[in-house]
């Protein structure tokens, strides 16, 4: 099971110093649900402008 953000479907991975996440279609009964919607890249500079957010 994918966690989820404002309902979206999302998973993390860190790969070179980096921070992956990939966002899935959210529904039911969809052709292709395991196939990302959108990707985010980020790196710690990136982290830091989201914590500011919140």
């Amino acid at each position: 099971m994918k966690d989820r953000i404002g309902d979206w479907p999302y998973d993390v991975k860190k790969s070179g110093g980096k921070t992956i996440i990939h966002f899935y279609p959210k529904g039911e009964n969809l052709k292709h649900p395991d196939t990302p919607k959108f990707t985010l890249v980020l790196d710690k500079e990136d982290l830091k402008k989201l914590t500011k957010l919140g």
